[in-house]
Order: C-alpha cells, then sequence, then structure tokens
C-alpha cells in the first residue's frame, strides 16, 4: 500500500492510506459531496451504486474449464492493496463540526465482503436481474467498508457474474480505479500461480477525543484550493473575477430555471420503497456509431433520443397522456482531468436536459436530443454546478446534510441518466472474458425509475433501476429500448441508400 502513497497523495498532503505527510495516522476526510450522499441516505433510499458484470465461461490451458471460486478469493486478496479505500469504514467525530473520515477497519473480514451465490441451472438473465434486484435492495453496512462483491454462478453456457455493490460517497463512476477495475486482466492467460497479498497492517482507529480535536483543527486551517484559488486571483483578477461572475450567471439560470419550472408529473416520480427492481439490456456500439454518423450528432445524443422513446412507449403502455410531455433527464458529467483520473471520491457535477418523450419520430427526436445538448455544452452549464459545488467545501457539514435533504425531496427532475464509458478491448477475469457490464444507481425520494449505461467491448451495456411496487414491470422497457435502436437504425439506413442513389 505504501508504494502507492505518492499517486494517492491528496491536495492538503493527506494521502489515501490515512497518512498525513508527516508521518501522523489520520484519517482522509469524506469531501463536502461524498458527505451528501450519506446525508441522503434513508431507510428507503440505499445512496449505494453497483454494476452487474456477466462473464463467459473461464477458458484455461485445455479449454474450457468451470469457475474457481477459491482461486477468485486469491485474485482478491492479492490486488487488494491497490485500492486501500476497501479495507477502510467511516469515523464520525462525537460533535457535528466535521464531515466523517476514513480510517483502517482493525476488523476487516474479506469473507463478509465477498459472497458466493449460484441459480439453479441454468439460470436465465431474468433470474439474474430478479436476485440481483434482491441484493441491491438491502442497505449496506456504515460500520464496516461500504461494499460488498457478489459472485454469481450457474448462469447459462457456464457463464457467471460479478456483482459489486459500493456507496457512492467512497467511489464514482468516473473515478477510473475500484476493485472490480482492478481484478480485470487485457490478457485471458494469466500466471498459474498468483502472487502473495502485499502485508498489511491496519493503523490504529482515532479516539473520538482525536477525531473531535482533527475535525476542529481541520474547520480552522484554511483549505489548500482556497490557496490555490487566491493564487489565480493574485495572478489575473480582472479575468478570474470576470470568469467567476459568469459562472454564477450560468449557475442562477440553472437554479431557476430547475426550482421555478420544476419537473412535470409523471408515473416514474412516485415515492420508492425500501425494495427494486433491475432490468438489462445490450445494444451494439456499432448501431449508435452508424447513427451518429448519418445524422451528424454524438453517441451520447443517439443514447438520449433512444431512452426517451423507450420511455415514452413505456408510460404510454401503461395508459399516460404523453402530448407534449416533456421528461427532464438529470445527466452526471464527470469533472476530472489529467492526475485526478485515478482517484476515489466523487467529482461529479450535473446537468439537466429536457427529453421530448411525445415525439414519435426517430429523426426528429434525434434533433431535439441533439440540440439540447449541444446548448448545455455551448452555455457551460456543467462548469457552472462545478462552481457551486467548490464554494460547497467551505460550508459546515450540518448545512451539507440540509441542502441534501432538501434537494432530494423537491421534484428538480424525473429520472437520472448515466453514461460511464468503459475499456473498448476485451478485458478478462481469470481466463472468462467480460461480456457485460449493467450499471445499477440509486433512487431519489420523488423518482422510481432510473437509467445507467457503461459501454464497454463495442457494447452499450443498460441498466434499468425501478422501484418494485411502482413500475413492476420495468423488463418491458429493455424491449421498447431496442425497438428505438432498431427505428433510428432503420432511418440512418434509409438516408445512406438514398444518398448512395443519387
Amino acid at each position: 500500500m505504501d508504494e502507492r502513497a505518492g499517486e494517492l497523495r491528496d491536495r492538503d498532503g493527506r494521502d489515501r492510506s490515512g497518512r498525513d505527510a508527516d508521518g501522523r495516522e489520520h484519517g482522509e476526510r469524506l469531501s463536502a459531496l461524498d458527505a451528501v450522499f450519506l446525508s441522503m441516505e434513508a431507510p428507503d433510499r440505499h445512496m449505494h451504486g453497483g454494476s452487474l458484470m456477466v462473464f463467459d465461461r473461464p477458458t484455461g490451458p485445455d479449454g474450457p474449464e468451470d469457475f474457481d471460486h477459491t482461486r477468485f478469493l486469491r485474485l482478491v486478496r492479492a490486488r487488494l492493496s491497490l485500492v486501500p479505500r476497501y479495507r477502510q469504514k467511516l469515523a464520525a467525530p462525537p460533535l457535528p463540526v466535521g464531515n466523517p473520515v476514513w480510517v483502517d477497519d482493525e476488523h476487516f473480514d474479506l469473507s463478509y465482503h465477498v459472497r458466493h451465490a449460484a441459480l439453479p441451472r441454468p439460470g436465465s438473465i431474468q433470474q439474474l436481474s430478479e436476485y440481483c434486484a434482491r441484493i441491491l435492495s438491502r442497505p449496506l453496512d456504515r460500520d464496516r467498508p461500504l461494499w460488498e462483491l457478489y459472485v454469481i454462478e450457474g448462469l447459462e453456457d457456464g457463464r457467471f457474474a460479478v456483482l459489486n455493490k459500493t456507496h457512492h460517497a467512497m467511489v464514482d463512476g468516473r473515478s477510473g480505479i475500484d476493485l472490480t477495475s482492478v481484478l480485470l486482466d487485457t490478457e485471458p492467460d494469466v500466471a498459474p500461480q498468483l502472487p502473495s497479498p502485499s502485508p498489511w497492517s491496519p493503523a490504529p482507529t482515532p479516539g473520538a477525543g482525536q477525531l473531535l480535536r482533527d475535525a476542529a483543527r481541520d474547520a480552522l486551517r484554511n483549505p489548500a484550493a482556497l490557496v490555490t484559488a487566491g493564487g489565480r486571483l493574485v495572478a489575473a483578477p480582472t479575468t478570474t473575477l470576470r470568469r467567476a461572475m459568469s459562472l454564477g450567471r450560468v449557475a442562477a439560470s440553472m437554479t431557476r430555471a430547475t426550482l421555478v419550472h420544476g419537473a412535470p408529473r409523471s408515473l416514474l416520480n412516485q415515492p420508492p420503497g425500501p425494495h427494486r427492481r433491475f432490468a438489462i439490456q445490450r445494444i451494439a456500439l456499432e448501431e449508435a456509431k452508424r447513427v451518429k454518423d448519418t445524422f451528424g450528432t454524438t453517441v451520447n445524443d443517439v443514447v438520449l433520443a433512444a431512452v426517451a422513446d423507450a420511455t415514452g412507449r413505456y408510460l404510454r403502455g401503461h395508459g399516460a397522456v404523453t402530448d407534449r410531455l416533456w421528461l427532464r433527464a438529470m445527466v452526471p458529467v464527470s469533472t476530472r482531468a489529467g492526475s485526478e483520473q485515478h482517484a476515489l471520491g466523487n467529482r461529479v457535477v450535473s446537468v439537466f436536459v429536457d427529453l421530448p418523450v411525445f415525439e414519435q419520430d426517430p429523426i426528429e427526436r434525434l434533433r431535439i436530443c441533439h440540440e439540447a445538448m449541444a446548448g448545455v455544452r455551448s452555455t457551460h452549464h456543467a462548469v457552472g454546478a462545478d462552481f457551486l459545488i467548490g464554494l460547497g467545501e467551505f460550508a459546515p457539514p450540518t448545512l451539507h446534510a440540509m441542502a441534501a435533504r432538501a434537494a432530494v425531496h423537491s421534484r428538480l427532475f424525473n429520472f437520472l441518466v448515466t453514461n460511464v464509458p468503459g475499456p473498448q478491448q476485451p478485458v478478462y477475469c481469470l481466463g472468462a472474458r467480460l461480456i457485460g457490464s449493467f450499471p445499477f444507481t440509486p433512487l431519489t425520494a420523488t423518482q422510481s425509475y432510473a437509467v445507467g449505461l457503461t459501454s464497454t467491448d463495442g457494447w452499450l451495456n443498460f441498466g434499468f433501476t425501478a422501484d418494485y411496487d411502482t413500475l413492476p414491470d420495468i423488463e418491458r422497457v429493455t424491449g421498447y429500448l431496442r425497438d428505438a435502436f432498431d427505428d433510428l437504425c432503420r432511418c440512418a439506413d434509409a438516408v445512406t441508400a438514398t444518398a448512395r442513389d443519387r
């Protein structure tokens, strides 16, 4: 773990193994945004995300072979040192003077976090989705490191799956490094004998008095970010102030647009209960690229247009009137850059995009989505939101909790759409090729529906999360999504054929 300390050094001189630059053993404090995810959690709202990774049957030197769970555990142990956070839990000061800190779990038990399960053979995708939904409906234990991993055997054709469940306060979808990513290899062959795990000795857990003193000290100490911002202001005060004023205007316009107008009421916006449903669908990335090349858009525009169509079809199938109905999607955008790409924690902002679920002309719907996203980019909405998050670092943690609870009980948007790029080359786990990675996303107080997407190895992998009672037939959306892409591809092929015949 110490050999990666330089890579994981934080801005205030504290490395992510939990030691300050002067060698004292203190935990890294939760950022303002990470603390918000903790504050948003409730018995019926679990703020963990996850991914369902489906693997082909493992292949060894002599051909196909069965999955070896014991070997998988050895792999996890061997690579756990690459993600020190996964052996850490949260410790909060006894008074609300600072956010919780990450400290080493002196009683860390890998067998608690890595579970082994099997479906009745041959397990179908529907059975797998239902099993995952039950697991994802349970909260994580706040007294332990905030993650769980489930290895699921018994799938058709000798396949197996790995369900990753991690709290959003711990790592976001664009951070680059989490446990599941370090378990994957770019080559199918791995050494028969995995390396021995790196020695690990947990740092002592600070007592209540130490936690309180550290929180008070951090509250009084000027953050490094403030010094950096001050340096920029001295170097170029006019430019910095002009940019701040511009960002403030953008942020204010975003706030007015969302708070004044709000999002329309729909079937998707019932208060969720504690239980979830989960459905998955794969679409070839080549289809989205063919459409975007034909009409001069982006892959993300094509995805939003298809999701808007599938969602509209689902609502109409339930008797909803969608004439002139626009649903507001919240689209998280990563603000990481350069050396921050492999850091843990959340550096994500959100933009709001109104989707025309009423529009049944595929080309017109794609044009509207393209113009909506182009407007977001041209007005720097994402940058404006990041500016507000930066200001949040200086507010007391109790204000963050209040703001989070107020926001989560507001109807600012109708549903979430996440789009996270993954590796576009084949990747393997112990000789088994990854054939799909499907995200699970949390629901807020007024949302019963969310859409996640991960692109890997030439495929768009969609995961649909829904409240168990509100949307009992969420699997129908996966078929509607397939229909939406078919319509877009037919339009693209027709345009290409017409141009060729001229």
